[in-house]
């Protein structure tokens, strides 16, 4: 496993975690979800997993989490897409002729499909763990509760507040830039799968991202979706089925 990171052509760095075999059948690149980082247990299983049954892993950090370069980047929706671009052209240019996969969790997923939705992209499939189909109005709150106006209030004054929802990692800074980002970004609105193959996993206990949302995503979009009983956003308990599932939908031969 090696740590290193990527520049992009605005100068900022992406952090990155990877474990490539010899020969690989493919690369992963891998988008944690939101709070998140390049040290997330999901990146961990996957830096294991991946290597045994013949693909690399490329992990990468988003802006404005972790602690590494990436952290410095102001977190915006436009800098995250091009952190996965530059993922992309890296192993473009690292392991040129081998195929690339995605594997995105959560907010991750979300970016990962507005990517292969905006911008050219060389990989043609995506594994999408409890994907926030619905991110912004985890966020953008129509009707805000007392804490959440707090929030709201803290924009308005100070151009920004420190988020982090509960067990998914240190707090991440939402600034007004990042609040009219999510507003602005339906992916049930917008999200074009192309020519590109997308799989579905969710908690059916998700408290986080609705499993009825994912439900109404899958659908009207036509992608297959496993919801595994009992889960909640992490999947914690389904990692290593994910793993099999993940590794399954990468090999199938197209038709």
């Amino acid at each position: 496993m090696e740590y290193f990171s990527i520049e992009k052509p605005d100068l900022y760095r992406v952090s990155c975690v990877k474990e490539i075999p010899a020969d690989p059948k493919g690369i992963v690149i891998a988008v944690h979800g939101f709070t998140s980082s390049r040290d997330c247990s999901t990146y961990q299983m996957l830096l294991r997993r991946m290597p045994e049954a013949g693909y690399g892993v490329l992990g990468i950090e988003l802006p404005g989490h972790g602690t590494a370069e990436s952290s410095r980047e102001p977190l915006r929706i436009e800098g995250c897409l091009n952190s996965i671009a530059a993922a992309d052209a890296y192993c473009a240019v690292n392991y040129p002729g081998i195929e690339v996969f995605y594997f995105a969790s959560s907010f991750g997923a979300y970016l990962t499909m507005l990517y292969m939705t905006k911008r050219e992209h060389i990989g043609k499939k995506a594994f999408l763990r409890s994907a926030a189909v619905d991110m912004p109005t985890l966020v953008v709150k129509e009707h805000p509760n007392e804490e959440e106006q707090k929030k709201l209030d803290a924009l308005k004054t100070t151009g920004y507040y420190d988020e982090g929802f509960d067990g998914l990692g240190r707090p991440v800074r939402i600034t007004m830039e990042f609040y009219r980002d999510l507003a602005e970004t339906d992916l049930f609105e917008i999200f074009n799968s192309g020519d590109s193959r997308f799989m579905m996993a969710h908690g059916a206990e998700d408290a986080v991202i609705s499993p009825k949302a994912a439900r109404e995503f899958a659908t009207k979009f036509q992608i297959p979706l496993t919801m595994y009983e009992g889960e909640g956003h992490s999947l914690a308990g389904a990692a290593e089925q994910l793993a099999d599932q993940a590794i399954a939908f990468y090999g199938q031969n197209d038709v």
